[in-house]
């Protein structure tokens, strides 16, 4: 009970630490803004207005998180370090692994309000252009806020071991593989089935291929903007499962995180 109330307190402070920050406004009014903007690709577009804005403002919420994930999260444990705060904290008995989870779940809650603020913006803009706001995009908007909980949960783990900068170089590779594996798979397996590549060179850039699709998490998953946009049944049981899958990829990731930070020395 004592390491959740720990938890509870770390978390709690995180949260009003970030929403502090000047950095998180400026990405949250920006993609406000965008949002917006995808009123005019719309009318600009050969496709139907409602797809455009639809699948854009998705996609404005992914990456939105992204950076909030990158420019906030990553500095918090780095602030953290840098001000030897975390000495005070440490000194307490509060664990490090009650730690880095409070920080996790105190930006969690940050990335949280944020998407549900913007999910107001979305549907807002919905109904001004007519563009039939439907529930089923809150499917969509759920699954972008799980995309993000494994980000988050990359950016922390990355912190917890390096600088800001390659921090973030390291969470931004990770996002841009973990949309990308599933295609590069299919298209190394493609052009081996081609022809274009054959022997020993085909073998090792499909085995490269499929590790890269096993060991970065599938964010590909959590995109359903072709379902949403034109209103394509989801499989059975997708959204679950693909929960237990984020929750998955979180886990590892925090006991990685707790474990790395435990090792280092502040002294």
């Amino acid at each position: 009970m004592q390491s959740l109330s720990n938890i509870g307190v770390i978390a709690l402070n995180t949260f009003r630490e970030s929403v502090r920050d000047k950095i998180l406004y400026n990405i949250f009014f920006l993609a406000i803004g965008l949002a917006f903007f995808s009123i005019l690709l719309g009318e600009w577009s050969v496709f139907d207005r409602a797809h455009v804005i639809k699948s854009t403002t998705l996609s404005i919420m992914s990456i939105s998180g992204l950076l909030i994930s990158v420019f906030v999260g990553i500095s918090l444990v780095q602030k953290e370090i840098q001000g030897r705060t975390v000495l005070t904290l440490l000194s307490k008995p509060i664990s490090r692994a009650a730690f880095i989870v409070g920080k996790y779940l105190g930006l969690l809650a940050v990335v949280a309000v944020h998407l549900s603020l913007l999910t107001l913006v979305y549907y807002g803009i919905l109904w001004l252009t007519n563009s039939n706001p439907t529930v089923d995009l809150l499917q969509a908007i759920y699954l972008v806020f799980c995309e993000m909980a494994i980000v988050v949960a990359v950016a922390l783990l990355f912190s917890s071991f390096s600088t800001p900068v390659l921090s973030a170089l390291f969470t931004l590779g990770v996002y841009i593989a973990g949309h990308l594996s599933n295609q590069l798979l299919e298209q190394v397996r493609f052009v081996r089935r081609m022809g274009e590549v054959e022997g020993m060179q085909s073998v090792i850039m499909e085995k490269t291929a499929i590790f890269v699709h096993a060991i970065f998490p599938g964010l590909y998953r959590f995109n359903i903007s072709g379902y949403v946009v034109h209103q394509v049944a989801l499989p059975p049981f997708y959204l679950l499962w693909n929960t237990l899958y984020a929750l998955g990829y979180i886990g590892v990731f925090l006991a990685v995180a707790s474990w790395w930070f435990s090792r280092r020395d502040f002294l």
